[in-house]
């Protein structure tokens, strides 16, 4: 069983690293639409506000993942949703 200490870390972990995987398939979706866009689209600044939000997201999630391997925890074999509902039966 899990302390509450390495439960954090692996949950930082694990939430870390599919929030990442999550927001590369929205930036590369982003990208590829400003690509299409003309310098005049009407669409470009809120696809650009969208990009530097997710850019902003993905600081986050790299922190999470930062957090998690300075406490120690080098892979999670488990998914954010297992070890949240883990934590909820404590």
């Amino acid at each position: 069983m899990l302390s509450k200490a390495d439960r954090a870390c692996a949950v930082a972990a694990a939430v870390g690293s599919d929030f990442n995987d999550e927001l590369t398939i929205l930036l590369t979706g982003l990208d590829e639409s400003l690509g299409m866009c003309e310098a005049d689209d009407p669409m470009r600044p809120l696809l650009l506000e969208m990009r530097a939000a997710a850019q902003r997201c993905t600081w986050k999630a790299s922190g999470l993942l930062n957090f998690a391997a300075r406490a120690g925890v080098s892979h999670v074999r488990a998914s954010a949703e297992d070890l949240m509902e883990e934590s909820q039966d404590i």
